[in-house]
C-alpha cells in the first residue's frame, strides 16, 4: 500500500493545542455540532476506528490509537468542557489536552472542512 492512496492526517502538537485561539476554535465547532455528552465518545470512537486512512504525529511516525474510552473518561466532562463563562467564552479549561486532541482528530476525520479553520 501507498501512502499516496490513502488520506492522511496529522495529529495536532501540544503546542497548537495550548494556543488559546486554536483551543477556542475548537470549542465553538464541538460545542455546535448538536452532540449529546453521551454520544461524543461514540462517535470519536467511530470517527478514528473506522478510518480509512493514515493517522501520523507531526514527524512522519504513525500515531498509536489509543483507547477513546480511557482517554475520554466520564462523558460528564464534556458538560463542564461545554460551559462557557458570562462572555461566551469556555468557562474551563481542559488539563488533558490528549481528549481535546481526539476531539480535533474527530473534526480532521469527519469535518475537514471545519477543523481547517482552527488555525486561521
Amino acid at each position: 500500500m501507498k501512502y499516496d492512496e490513502k488520506l492522511i492526517v496529522f495529529i495536532v502538537t501540544i503546542g497548537v493545542l495550548n494556543n488559546p485561539v486554536y483551543k477556542k476554535r475548537l470549542w465553538l465547532a464541538a460545542r455546535n455540532m448538536g452532540i449529546s455528552r453521551r454520544n461524543w465518545p461514540n462517535v470519536i470512537a467511530d470517527a478514528i476506528y473506522n478510518f480509512d486512512g493514515i493517522i501520523l504525529l507531526s514527524n512522519g511516525i504513525r500515531w498509536p490509537i489509543p483507547d477513546v474510552d480511557k482517554v475520554l473518561g466520564d462523558p460528564r466532562w464534556f458538560s463542564y468542557y461545554f460551559e462557557e463563562d458570562e462572555k461566551g467564552d469556555p468557562h474551563r479549561d481542559v488539563i488533558m489536552l490528549e481528549r481535546l486532541r481526539l476531539i480535533d482528530l474527530f473534526f480532521k476525520i469527519k469535518h475537514p472542512e471545519i477543523a481547517r479553520h482552527f488555525s486561521k
